[in-house]
């Protein structure tokens, strides 16, 4: 309730629009709300009337997709990036798959034109392989 709280402001009355629930509560209440019915029906209304009439349900909307992101969206979001995060560690903590030569891998027609023309511009040796010899740390010698 805002009675009561009135703020001089050079010698006038100013009413605080700050909720006492909160900025949560608020949205909250308002979410839940319903547009009440219009005061007269719309063919009896003014273009000024049915605009200010529309704003309710517009609010109404703004403070659930509000708490929709942030109760709803922000969670999963959090929740999927720690499952891929935990996916991902114990798909890397071990070997990729042993190289088997296919014929439809490595379909190149012409070299790269960079390094040695056998490795992507992205290579990466432990997981890319290089056509006719396999994984590069699989031909190093163990010491």
């Amino acid at each position: 309730s805002l009675a009561g709280r009135h703020t001089p402001s050079h010698g006038k009355a100013v009413v605080s629009t700050q909720s006492t629930g909160g900025v949560l509560r608020g949205k909250v209440s308002n979410a839940m709300a319903k547009a009440p019915p219009p005061p007269k029906p719309v063919e009896q209304m003014n273009v000024v009337e049915i605009a200010a009439y529309n704003k309710i349900p517009s609010s109404i909307t703004a403070d659930r997709w509000w708490l929709f992101t942030w109760f709803v969206m922000l969670p999963i979001t959090v929740a999927s990036g720690i499952n891929a995060y935990i996916t991902e560690t114990e798909h890397l903590s071990h070997d990729p798959p042993a190289y088997i030569p296919y014929d439809h891998i490595h379909q190149n027609t012409r070299d790269y034109p960079w390094g040695d023309g056998t490795k992507s511009l992205f290579f990466n040796p432990k997981w890319n392989t290089v056509p006719g010899r396999g994984y590069l740390w699989q031909d190093e010698p163990e010491e």
